[in-house]
This record gives C-alpha cells, sequence and structure tokens, in this order.
C-alpha cells in the first residue's frame, strides 16, 4: 500500500521540478529578453531625439515666418484693399493683439477700419433670446428688411446686425440697431462711430462646446453677413480650428464653407496678414480656407496682383 508519506514525497518532488524549470528557463531566456528590451528602448530614445530636433526645426519655421510677415507684411498686401471700407467684427475672447494686427495690415493693404463692434457674452447667451426677439419686432425694426421665418433669436439677431452693418436701410436704422443691442449688453462700439461697410473681418477665438448655442449664434451672425452681400472673413487661433469654434464651424457647414474665407493663425503676425489678403480675394469673389490646421486649403493666399 502506498502510504501518506510516499504521496508528500511526490508532490515536494513535482514541485521541485516545476521550480527548477523556472529557474532554468528564466536563465535561458533572461539573456534574449533583456537584449530585446534594451534594443526597443534604445529606438524609442532614438525616435524620441529625432522628434524633438523635428519640433525644433518646425517652431523655428514658426518663428522665422512670423518675422518675415511682422517685417514684409505690410509690401505683400500693399493695395490689395485700396480705398476700401473694412469694419471688424470682435467676438468674445478674440485678444488686442489680434484687432491691432489685423486692423494694421488693413491699412498697409490702403483699407480703412470704418468701425469695430464688439459683442459681449451676452448676445451668446440663449438666456438673452427674448431680448433678441424684442428688439427685431419692435421699434427698432428696419422698415426695408425681411427676417427669416423663424423665432431663433441666433437667426434674427445675425440678420438684424448684417442688414444695419453692411450700410442696408437708413442711418436712423443703424442708430437704432445698434442703439438697442447696446441697451441690451450685446454689442459694444468703445465710443467709436461707425460707417457700414461690405467688407467684414470676423474675428474669433478659443474652441467652443459642440452644440453650444454660443457657437450656433457665432456662425449665423457670419452666414447673415455673407447672405446679405458682405465680403467676409472669419479669422481665429488654432483652437478656434477645433471642436466647436467659430472657423471650424465655417469650415463644416456646406453653405458657409463656399461664401466665407476662413483663417486659423490670425492671432500670428503671419496669419493677420493671411487675413487681408483673403479679405482682398473675397472683394473678387474668392472663397479660401488657410492657415495651419489640416482643414485649411493652404498654408495662405496668394498675394494680391
Amino acid at each position: 500500500m502506498i502510504s501518506f508519506r510516499y504521496h508528500l514525497v511526490s508532490i515536494v518532488a513535482v514541485f521541485l521540478a516545476l521550480a527548477l524549470g523556472i529557474v532554468v528557463g528564466t536563465t535561458a531566456l533572461n539573456g534574449p529578453i533583456t537584449k530585446d528590451l534594451r534594443n526597443q528602448k534604445n529606438d524609442a530614445e532614438k525616435q524620441r531625439d529625432a522628434l524633438a530636433t523635428q519640433v525644433k526645426q518646425l517652431t523655428g519655421q514658426v518663428d522665422d515666418a512670423g518675422q518675415f510677415a511682422s517685417t514684409y507684411g505690410a509690401q505683400l498686401v500693399a493695395n490689395a484693399l485700396a480705398d476700401k471700407n473694412v469694419l471688424e467684427v470682435v467676438l468674445p475672447g478674440a485678444t488686442n493683439d489680434m484687432q491691432d494686427g489685423v486692423a494694421q495690415q488693413v491699412s498697409a493693404a490702403g483699407g480703412t477700419i470704418t468701425g469695430r463692434v464688439t459683442i459681449t457674452s451676452a448676445y451668446l447667451d440663449p438666456s438673452g433670446g427674448a431680448g433678441i426677439n424684442s428688439l427685431a419686432t419692435g421699434p427698432a425694426h428696419p422698415p426695408g428688411l425681411t427676417f427669416t421665418e423663424t423665432n431663433n433669436a441666433d437667426v434674427l439677431g445675425g440678420e438684424l446686425l448684417a442688414y444695419v452693418l453692411l450700410g442696408k436701410g437708413q442711418q436712423t436704422d443703424l442708430t437704432q440697431v445698434m442703439g438697442g443691442f447696446a441697451a441690451l449688453h450685446m454689442v459694444s462700439t468703445n465710443g467709436q462711430d461707425i460707417t457700414p461697410a461690405t467688407n467684414v473681418v470676423v474675428l474669433g477665438h478659443g474652441a467652443i462646446p459642440s452644440k453650444d448655442y454660443a457657437g450656433t449664434a457665432e456662425l449665423s451672425l457670419v452666414t447673415a453677413l455673407a447672405e446679405a452681400g458682405g465680403h467676409v472673413v472669419v479669422a481665429g487661433d488654432g483652437a478656434s480650428a477645433s471642436k466647436g469654434g467659430l472657423v471650424s464651424l465655417v469650415r463644416k457647414s456646406k453653405t458657409t464653407r463656399q461664401e466665407v474665407s476662413s483663417v486659423d493663425n490670425a492671432n500670428t503676425a503671419f496669419g493677420q496678414v493671411s487675413a487681408v489678403l483673403a479679405l482682398a480675394g473675397a472683394t473678387k469673389g474668392l472663397v479660401g480656407h488657410y492657415g495651419t490646421d489640416q482643414s485649411a486649403d493652404a498654408l495662405y493666399p496668394a498675394p494680391a496682383k
């Protein structure tokens, strides 16, 4: 009869054999595995160094492009907007540097900024819809303006602003409409008088959450300006070309993409030159999308001839 001690010794022998096999196997494989891991580590370090070099080179190219635009931008845009009036429509977040940079290039191109209209966050808040609807249907409603049949405040507000900013109607219409929006704290002109113009640069900034009302309202304003006969360029920063940003919305809209030009690096001197060249093209019926985002057609517009 096989005793319990025999079973115990057999089990211990099996575990000893397994342990010995693990030790032998680990020893045999340790060399190749370690060598392979070391090779992978070396390859990863080489890729990291190569990417770091590439980033440094690209950064240098961007800096060079900015320096080139700052130095020669005025020559590139010279006479591109000769004797043309231009409006700046500034959306929340657009920096003073962007506003002043575009204005400087417009001036270098022979154009004149005849007004800077700042849209406030209150205009982009859905809670202000009732105020916009009342303004659109009240005494400030220009007699010659026929609205789209809708109750959507973003559409009505866009059409109302587009009508007066592009110079349709009478001077009293401009005064009443802008005064009405100012009373709602939705529009500011910084005390400047506005002379309507059909050439408009809309300055946007940053990403907007998907399907957010603010993005809808911004796009509706841009669309209204274009459909009312404006030559429109939307100029924003890189973030505005991502997610729900205005440049992204313009480029994704089948209709607006064909009517409105866009620039996604207008926070740089290079992009500000591009915005003015794009506006010059828009006055001739040319529409394009420029910048560094993958959704752009080209890095920059062709210089004006």
